[in-house]
């Protein structure tokens, strides 16, 4: 017998006949293989380098749809999935809204970054659950009679889900956690014990499938009792992910209220499912807790984890850094939109460049309607600080006409900053330009008799690239300096002239070169002006304050030399791997996530700004000084000392083997 498929002839499922297959039924076979494979690539994990082909997914359902008979279940399928995508953004972004979730934070430190990326399985049972409807219309009649909306089809759903789903579901975990069967699956959502609102729908593919059958019994019952409708999938589907949110998100969204009397064993609280994942033989429900309290699986401190989480005090901030967009795709960067973009360098991805009509728009909606928002609250070694942003791209520096109103914020937020009792705020590279506040001193005048301290956090800076220069150079070594004239380039100039170094320096400006050369007494005269990159051709020692091209670099330092680099941007890791490269401006941190639980990435992977590492140890050694303007040269070694004290370290790239060789 061969498996033929008549879709115009079909009151329902599959046709078997001895007649042999015709083209419908081998369309739907193929299709049906395509499926299964794109199924198994889903979870092949993010790294795999098919893995984005899940997507396909979405037009390979529609097209098994048309060819079955399928299409009047798809206006709902696609309006519901679009509806789930945007629940699961919503409970992101309010997770990570600082002013919105801190108060009422259950677990208050932030999930390593290895989670976002395993996490970004989280949507395989959105993309499948089309799917699964399809399937299911395929071997079946349950679906094809529909009925319009009403309170019965409705009722008749959500008695389904709590008298079907949720036991079902109850003892489905149970058995999920049993040893053997909890290391080959359900370890996988369970490595996440800070969980994120996506958390709940992150599992292996058995896993997920066995959910997706025990789901489907909320539109499956309503089929057998005649009155199954469509409009039932997008109002099931937005119950369904505002409650596993609700489980997942780390705050607490329910009130007290909704657990007065018998409500506390019908509807889990965000803190009733926290406690599975920090205790995990306990809360095992989907997400009626009715089910715990029968099985005497009800975690002990339910009710009183959630009063305490109620009732909690927001943590008081010691320091905060104030940092600012680079390029327009660094908005797409941002925890609200995506958790596991912002733990990533910031960079142009290619499924970007289509979007950027949508990114201009929302980069001119930041820039003119936000306000300053905190990016991340994290703490280092005990010390409270955050990441706060200012919502303007780097570009609207350079316009002269924004920059009154750049100003203007930037004060706000210190004000802001002092009125939450914050003791120090540090400057991020273009909040402290010269020509917006003479590096925070301008600021000064503006805070009155206020309490905070504003750190520009360039003696840092300045101290780590002197490090690097006492661990990789000599006195003897001839240096090549482009971005000599900044306020870090001066001070390294000095300390270089002083220490017998011949230092060229990169500048137009002969007044600037004059001045400093004047600072730097009997050594002055090691300080050489040269006013272009081809004069310094040949020399095998750079530092580099200002962004230099990349073909440049290339063409004028040798492979092998050392690269010192402070500027913002920064080198590239594909440039860089062909030099002795430092990046003085980001440092390493020692101990890793048992010293902080900072996930953001600033600027280059696993390090922090330089400037941002300064107002933490202001805050840490409570410094009670301002920190603008020039810097002070006699500061820049103890500084160094200070740093390494608070676990700072430098982060160098020894070139690789081919590099070498050239070399």
């Amino acid at each position: 017998f061969s498996f033929a498929f008549h879709p115009r002839t079909r009151p329902w499922g599959p046709k078997f006949s001895v007649a042999p297959m015709d083209m419908a039924t081998v369309q739907v076979s193929v299709t049906l293989m395509v499926l299964a494979a794109l199924t198994f690539n889903m979870f092949q994990g993010s790294k795999s380098s098919s893995w984005w082909g899940r997507y396909l997914v979405y037009p390979v359902t529609y097209m098994l749809a048309v060819q079955v008979g399928s299409q009047h279940m798809m206006p709902a399928l696609v309006f519901g999935t679009l509806v789930r995508y945007a629940v699961n953004l919503l409970f992101t972004c309010l997770s990570k809204m600082d002013s919105f979730s801190e108060p009422v934070k259950i677990h208050r430190a932030n999930p390593p970054a290895e989670q976002h990326e395993r996490e970004l399985d989280w949507d395989g049972p959105v993309i499948l659950s089309p799917t699964a409807f399809v399937l299911v219309d395929l071997v079946t009649p349950w679906l094809r009679t529909t009925v319009p909306l009403s309170w019965t089809s409705v009722g008749v759903c959500f008695l389904a889900h709590y008298l079907v789903v949720e036991p079902i579901y109850y003892l489905f975990h149970l058995w999920l956690h049993k040893p053997a069967i909890y290391k080959a699956s359900h370890v996988h959502h369970h490595s996440s014990v800070v969980t994120e609102a996506i958390s709940g729908t992150s599992h292996p593919m058995l896993e997920t499938l066995g959910y997706l059958a025990n789901f489907s019994f909320s539109f499956l019952v309503p089929a057998w009792f005649g009155c199954f409708s469509t409009s039932l999938i997008p109002i099931y589907f937005t119950f369904f992910d505002i409650m596993n949110c609700i489980g997942h998100c780390n705050f607490e969204v329910v009130p007290r209220w909704l657990q007065a009397g018998p409500l506390k064993y019908l509807i889990y609280t965000s803190t009733y499912h926290s406690l599975h994942h920090s205790k995990y033989k306990y809360n095992y429900c989907l997400f009626c807790p009715i089910w715990d309290h029968i099985g005497g699986t009800v975690h002990s401190t339910a009710e009183s984890l959630h009063e305490q989480v109620l009732t909690q005090k927001p943590r008081p901030l010691d320091a905060v850094f104030l940092a600012h967009g680079h390029g327009t795709h660094s908005m797409l960067h941002l925890p609200w939109l995506s958790p596991f973009l912002a733990t990533h360098q910031h960079e142009q991805r290619w499924w970007m460049i289509p979007l950027q009509p949508l990114t201009f728009l929302w980069v001119v909606f930041c820039r003119y309607c936000l306000s300053t928002a905190c990016v991340q609250r994290y703490q280092y070694r005990g010390t409270q600080c955050a990441t706060w942003c200012l919502p303007v791209t780097g570009h609207f520096y350079f316009m002269k006409s924004h920059r009154q109103a750049i100003s203007d914020m930037i004060v706000q937020a210190v004000k802001d900053a002092d009125d939450a009792g914050v003791r120090y705020l540090g400057l991020a590279h273009l909040n402290k330009a010269e020509f917006i506040n003479q590096g925070g001193k301008d600021l000064l005048p503006q805070l009155g008799d206020r309490k905070i301290r504003v750190v520009h956090g360039n003696t840092l800076t300045a101290a780590a690239v002197w490090q690097a220069l006492r661990e990789h150079t000599t006195p003897k070594d001839e240096i090549v300096f482009a971005g000599s004239t900044s306020k870090i380039g001066r001070a390294l100039c000095i300390l270089l002239s002083n220490r017998g170094n011949t230092v060229r320096m990169i500048t137009g400006c002969e007044e600037r070169f004059q001045k400093i050369k004047s600072e730097a007494g009997e050594g002055g005269k090691e300080l050489v002006r040269v006013q272009t990159y081809e004069e310094g051709v040949g020399c095998r020692a750079w530092i580099l304050g200002k962004w230099m091209e990349p073909k440049k670099i290339q063409a004028m330092i040798p492979p092998g030399s050392l690269i010192i680099d402070f500027a913002v941007p920064h080198v590239s890791e594909e440039i860089a791997k062909d030099y002795r490269y430092v990046n003085g401006a980001s440092l390493s941190y020692i101990g890793g996530q048992k010293e902080t639980d900072i996930t953001f990435c600033h600027d280059v992977p696993n390090t922090v700004p330089a400037c941002l590492a300064a107002a933490i140890v202001h805050a840490r050694e409570n410094t009670q000084k301002h920190e603008t303007g020039e810097v002070d040269v006699d500061e820049v070694e103890g500084w160094w000392e200070k740093a390494t004290r608070h676990g700072f370290s430098l982060a160098c790239i020894e070139p690789d083997a081919k590099a070498k060789k050239v070399a």
